[in-house]
Formats: C-alpha cells, structure tokens, sequence
C-alpha cells in the first residue's frame, strides 16, 4: 500500500473523540424531542382547561341573564349580581393560578432540556477532539 492510501484510509477512520461527539447528536436529539413532547402535553392540556373554562363562563352568563330577567325587586338584582361577581372573582382567581402552574411547567421543561444541551460532551472527548 503506498503512503497516500495510508494517509486515505487514516482520514476516513474517525478518531474515538469525533465518534463520541457524533454519537452525542442523536441523544441531544432525544432530550429535544422528550422537552417538545412535554411542552405540547403541557399546552394542551392548558387548552382543553381554557375551553371548560370559556364554557363554564358562557353558562355562568346565561344563568346570570335569566336570573337579573326574573328579579323582581332591586335587592334581589344586586344579591344576584354580587353572587355572579364573587363567583367570577373565584373563577379569575383559580385561572391566574393555572396560568402560572402551566407556565412553569413549560418553562420547567424548556430549562432541562437548554440545560442539557449546553453540557458539552465528556472531557475526555472534548479533548482528544481538540487535540
């Protein structure tokens, strides 16, 4: 075998470091699709919560219509609106709650998975690939 062929056969062996920063790529891509994964679960779950809550609203409305129709004097129009507020109050409330729940739960999941990908690969690799 002539020196040049050596010198071939040498390049297309990959070195131990390269194939271990190699290997790296489909783990990270693993970590990228389980954070992704997490992220959509968190978002839909978020909006099936929302959409019960627009409905929950919607007949909280309705019942409120029929009720300020049927009220026969002024103190019983304002009981009913001060139920429908303390009501509302409640709802508002609980939604504040799950929005900051649902954003940390994403938020959360985004973090592991940047705090994953920034960890550079074994020091032993990183630095034979240096070398």
């Amino acid at each position: 075998m002539t020196q040049q062929e050596e010198l071939r056969s040498e390049s297309v062996k990959p070195n131990g470091a390269a194939a271990e920063v190699a290997a790296e790529g489909p783990r990270r891509l693993e970590d990228f699709t389980e954070a992704r994964d997490k992220i959509f679960d968190c978002l839909q779950d978020a909006n099936r919560c929302w959409m019960a809550r627009m409905q929950q609203e919607a007949s909280m409305t309705a019942e409120l219509a029929s009720k300020l129709t049927s009220s026969r004097s002024l103190s019983e129009t304002a009981t009913v609106l001060q139920d429908w507020t303390s009501k509302h109050i409640e709802m508002t409330t609980e939604d504040t709650r799950r929005l900051f729940s649902d954003a940390q739960q994403m938020f959360d999941a985004g973090a592991r998975f940047w705090t994953i990908s920034a960890q550079p690969p074994s020091p032993e690799a990183a630095g034979r690939f240096m070398s």
